[in-house]
This record gives C-alpha cells, sequence and structure tokens, in this order.
C-alpha cells in the first residue's frame, strides 16, 4: 500500500450508492415500489407478479436455486448491467427458502444445512453491498419476533439465526413498509426508517425522516446528500 492509494471517504460513499432491505406485512406494495426505482432491473424470485401488472420494469423470473445463481453471473459480470442503476430483489426471505428447498442433500445434519444456506446467501449479500455504482433494493418477508417482555418487534425474515444477526448490519437502511400513521399527514403508506421499539429500522446516512414516502428514486437521492 502507497499514501496515493488513500482517497476521501465520501468518494467510496458516492461510488457505492444506497444499499436497502425493505420487509412488511403483505399487500403493503412492497415490489411495486420498484417501479420508482432509477433505472431499475427486478430479480422476482417469489410466485407470481400481478401487483406488477403493467409494470415495464426489466424482470428475470428466478423459481430455483440454479436460475438464481445464473442470474447473479450475469449481474456480476455482463457489461449491460451497466444500463441499471437499481438492482431489486423480491425476496432475500424466499432466497433462502429456495437453497433449503433445492439442496436438502448436500447434509445430512438439518444443521449443517442452514449453515451451509446462511453462508451461500451471505456471500450473494456481501457481493451486493460492495458493488459499486449500483442502488440495492432488497425485499424481505416480516416477521415477528417476541422480546424478553412479551411485545412483539417486526424485523426482516431469515431463516435460521446466522443471516438474522449479520444481514442487518450489510444494509446502509432498513425500511418497514406499511400504512402508518404520520405526523402531520394521518395514517399513510410510508417507509418508517427510524428504529423503534416495535420495528427494527436503520438510516446510517442520518437524512431521512421518520417516515418517508414510497418513493425510491426520492429516498435514494435524499440518502445521497451530503448533509451540512
Amino acid at each position: 500500500m502507497q499514501t496515493s492509494d488513500l482517497r476521501q471517504a465520501q468518494d467510496f460513499a458516492k461510488n457505492y450508492g444506497v444499499k436497502s432491505v425493505t420487509y412488511g406485512p403483505p399487500g403493503t406494495g412492497k415490489t411495486p415500489v420498484v417501479n420508482s426505482a432509477p433505472r431499475p432491473v427486478l430479480l422476482a424470485v417469489e410466485p407470481g407478479l400481478l401487483s406488477m401488472r403493467g409494470s415495464t420494469v426489466p424482470t428475470y423470473v428466478a423459481p430455483t436455486w440454479a436460475k438464481i445463481q445464473e442470474f447473479f453471473t450475469w449481474f456480476h459480470s455482463s457489461n449491460d448491467v451497466r444500463n441499471f442503476d437499481t438492482l431489486a430483489v423480491d425476496s432475500v426471505s424466499q432466497i433462502c427458502e429456495i437453497y433449503l428447498r433445492d439442496n436438502p442433500g448436500k447434509h445430512s445434519h438439518g444443521l449443517k444445512l442452514y449453515g451451509a444456506m446462511a453462508e451461500a446467501v451471505g456471500d450473494i449479500l456481501h457481493k451486493l453491498y460492495y458493488m459499486p455504482n449500483k442502488h440495492m433494493y432488497i425485499i424481505a418477508k416480516q416477521e415477528i419476533e417476541q422480546t424478553e417482555a412479551g411485545a412483539g418487534k417486526k424485523r426482516p425474515y431469515f431463516p435460521g439465526n446466522e443471516l438474522k444477526v449479520k444481514t442487518p448490519h450489510l444494509f446502509d437502511a432498513i425500511l418497514h413498509l406499511d400504512y402508518h400513521v404520520v405526523p402531520g399527514v394521518g395514517p399513510a403508506r410510508a417507509f418508517h426508517c427510524h428504529s423503534a421499539f416495535d420495528a427494527v429500522c436503520r438510516d446510517r446516512t442520518g437524512n431521512l425522516a421518520e417516515y418517508e414516502p414510497p418513493n425510491l428514486t426520492a429516498l435514494f437521492a435524499k440518502c445521497m446528500t451530503v448533509s451540512n
């Protein structure tokens, strides 16, 4: 290493884009939000795309682990990917389930299979996190985890324990999409961006309000703004 290899931290921030995961209950429109992203491409592994009827977003349907691997091989190697600014994945929870379904004989012990799944999916997410010049809109299913106090806390769903602990740290934003009571607005469909007693959320940029409209182009631009 040479001193000339050093660069300003802001250069890395600007070059890597916003890496986000969004979760929420069924029917809140997590997939259609992809239409609001800057130049998106969609990897669809969930069954059915009825909510995207009329959408022109380029989409690859991958119902098997082999198809998922095929997509990511293309995404990391093809020059065509420069035509897209945002990768949307619907959903990472289902990718985990597909791995477990398609690789039942890979390990005789169930815990080893879950460990292999965590390693394989974790590798995918790490590569996406460090991919330059791309925003990530990763959709996850919602689970409600019981706290020691007996209350339920909403969070992104990952099978097993390893990804549940490690994966949230990879994302700049963890967004809970639902119908919230937004101050000054009332009940509205919105991203909840700040952590709360009943939901896991994060805004690593510090630029987002507690609630943001479900518009990814506006949200990514706000995240990328340099705060004074």
